[in-house]
């Protein structure tokens, strides 16, 4: 019960952190945030956790590779958006089930890649051509504005959020985040 209550905790002031960033997202400069080194594995998991009530009612299959050591300078709450934003989208996407893959690792010198990867039915050219504009959605109840604040916020602290279909030839999406690590 306590590390729910702390996880409770966490997301009220989460959300705390939405609204205020929502309400001065004209001025963006201004609120980054508190910036702390992240470990990316906790913070999957963490993730994983508030997304798990989705994912017990279907039947995807999550897999974990999850190789990055470096722990990438952002604020963590932030991060967390990103991820459970794209973790539900990526559910949402797998009606009928799937496989759910989040992996992450070590880029370069410096740099930290995190990619969430389903076997939905993928994004086509179309949609990846406008996915990252405001209210552009799939979704019969989405505003279509969760991919443009999770790219805002990742590119704030000189990050990138990158859409594309599956390379592999397997049906699905694959959802890159690109940050600078610590050396």
């Amino acid at each position: 019960v306590r590390a729910e209550l702390k996880l409770a905790d966490e997301q009220v002031e989460r959300m705390r952190l939405i609204v205020t960033q929502l309400l001065q997202f004209a001025r963006p400069r201004e609120y980054a945030g508190y910036v702390e080194a992240v470990d990316v594995t906790a913070l999957v998991d963490a993730s994983l956790l508030l997304a798990g009530h989705l994912l017990a009612r279907s039947q995807i299959d999550v897999v974990r590779e999850l190789c990055a050591t470096r722990r990438p300078a952002i604020n963590r709450n932030e991060l967390q958006q990103v991820l459970v934003n794209l973790l539900v989208n990526a559910i949402h996407a797998m009606e009928n089930g799937g496989t759910l893959t989040l992996a992450s690792r070590d880029v370069g010198e410096t740099g930290v890649e995190i990619t969430v990867t389903d076997t939905g039915p993928g994004l086509g050219a179309e949609l990846l051509a406008e996915l990252f504009q405001p209210f552009v959605t799939r979704k019969k109840d989405g505003t279509g504005l969760g991919l443009w604040i999770s790219r805002t916020i990742v590119e704030r602290y000189a990050g990138e959020l990158l859409a594309a279909d599956r390379a592999d030839g397997t049906p699905g999406a694959v959802f890159t985040i690109r940050l600078r690590g610590d050396a």
